[in-house]
């Protein structure tokens, strides 16, 4: 739509200059076309972006033309339509990066955990399923479920705000130890969950104790230390959906409660869920 825009407002000023000024006005129409299109779909960038091609197509049809026929100049009208320009695209900027930033706003909470600022069950879902497919045409993916051990007794000795603050510290590790290939977020509660495309067992292994040791060495507001216990499945062939890659890693996440927490335990492909 741009190019044609800009093919039709430049044979216009090329092939018609004696018309030029009956249609100036349908020119300039289509020339604000690009300028427009940009400005709305890339806020304040496409505005600029937009300003530059409208100069570039003023020059070439409000001034190229008269001096290549040896007719005056009328810079009246190019100073006129250098401000209508600046006006239309810096307004129409400012209106589309607002529309934007509103976007983003109602994109994050939509699939951002309002506490950690991580993923939320929405999102994980999302991907676990797109990467669950294509783990069944042979790219495996592999999860860990984390889950705080003894969290509700935290929250019962210092309260909900000390435990919202514990929960925000573990955010804070997922997001600093997890790649941005993988995709890390809040569950549900105090468990939380990583999926980690292309990863076999020991990799999926080595990342969860690099975020089990880091949240053992975090001292808390409350001047003590919490623990994480994780689970961890990879994707099978005998596996058919999704959830049954969840519930391998959930299995393992219960083994190492069991065993007193603070450790990793990998999962068997086909368990059942089990009640913690």
């Amino acid at each position: 739509m741009s190019l044609a825009a800009l093919t039709g407002a430049g044979l216009a000023a090329i092939v018609w200059p004696e018309s030029l000024n009956e249609l100036a006005a349908l020119v300039w129409l289509l020339a604000l076309v690009p300028a427009f299109l940009l400005a709305y779909y890339r806020g304040w960038e496409g505005a600029a972006t937009g300003l530059l091609i409208a100069m570039i197509l003023m020059i070439a049809i409000e001034i190229v033309p008269p001096l290549i026929v040896g007719t005056r100049v009328d810079w009246r009208i190019a100073g006129g339509v250098t401000v209508a320009f600046i006006a239309a695209s810096l307004g129409l900027g400012g209106l589309a990066e607002l529309l934007r930033q509103k976007q983003s706003s109602a994109m994050r909470l939509a699939f951002r955990d309002p506490l950690t600022g991580l993923a939320n069950r929405r999102m994980l879902d999302l991907f676990l399923d797109q990467h669950f497919a294509a783990a069944r045409r042979g790219q495996p993916v592999a999860v860990v479920v984390f889950d705080l051990d003894r969290f509700k007794n935290y929250n019962d000795v210092y309260g909900h705000t000390e435990g919202d603050a514990a929960l925000r510290a573990f955010g804070a590790i997922l997001k600093h130890e997890t790649r941005d290939s993988d995709v890390a977020g809040r569950f549900g509660g105090e468990e939380f969950l990583t999926i980690l495309p292309g990863t076999t067992v020991q990799g999926a292994r080595l990342y969860a104790e690099r975020v089990r040791e880091a949240l053992a060495r975090r001292e808390l507001p409350t001047r003590t230390r919490i623990t994480t216990s994780a689970g961890i499945a990879v994707s099978s062939p005998t596996m058919a959906e999704s959830s049954e890659l969840v519930r391998a890693a959930d299995a393992a996440l219960y083994q190492a409660k069991a065993g007193g927490g603070n450790r990793v335990e990998p999962g068997s492909p086909r368990p059942e869920r089990a009640a913690r």
